[in-house]
């Protein structure tokens, strides 16, 4: 199988415009994985391959994806056709004329701004600037979450992070994913 953009892949100019804008699938936002379809293995881009893993017979690569750079840099070279076919609810509620293409880069810009705080919170209250993703952000307070007695100064600190982070998901499960998508992570 080819990783090259068929005709049947190639996004309408308004959902490419979203989907560079956004890169929330891409960045470790808001997957961990990315699920290869069948024979993409062997077609994958180099470094993308330096991630692949597979787990009950089914090959995955790691996110963050190497090849994203504030903006996918293989869009439309390249990519993996699993790229190519998810679809956010974004991109569904666009293409269902529910919302334009200026609300959903405002729905796009907000959550990444807010992930941004989210994330330099996290850098302020640490003192670590080695979290590079939200979903690394998560895996990081639940193990500092488990260490914490509740009497450490900078426990509230954390607690309340963690509520903005709560918020921030269910902000991505009502406007970009679905609660399924999100729960199968």
């Amino acid at each position: 199988m080819s990783t090259e953009a068929r005709p049947e892949d190639v996004a309408m100019p308004d959902e490419q415009r979203l989907c560079t804008a956004c890169g929330l699938c891409c960045d470790g936002t808001l997957f961990r994985r990315a699920k290869l379809g069948p024979g993409e293995r062997l077609n994958v881009p180099e470094k993308i391959a330096g991630t692949l893993f597979t787990e009950n017979e089914v090959d995955y690569f790691r996110l963050p994806c190497w090849y994203f750079n504030e903006k996918c840099t293989i869009y439309n070279e390249s990519r993996p056709p699993v790229c190519g076919s998810f679809r956010c609810r974004l991109l569904k509620d666009m293409a269902d004329g529910e919302i334009t293409l200026s609300q959903a880069l405002d729905v796009v810009a907000d959550a990444r701004q807010m992930r941004d705080r989210l994330l330099d919170r996290y850098r302020q209250i640490s003192g670590k600037s080695d979290i590079l993703c939200f979903r690394d952000l998560l895996e990081e307070l639940g193990h500092i979450r488990k260490k914490l007695t509740g009497n450490e100064p900078e426990s509230a600190d954390y607690e309340v992070l963690l509520a903005e982070c709560n918020i921030f998901e269910a902000l991505m499960i009502k406007q970009i994913r679905s609660e399924e998508e999100f729960e199968r992570i």
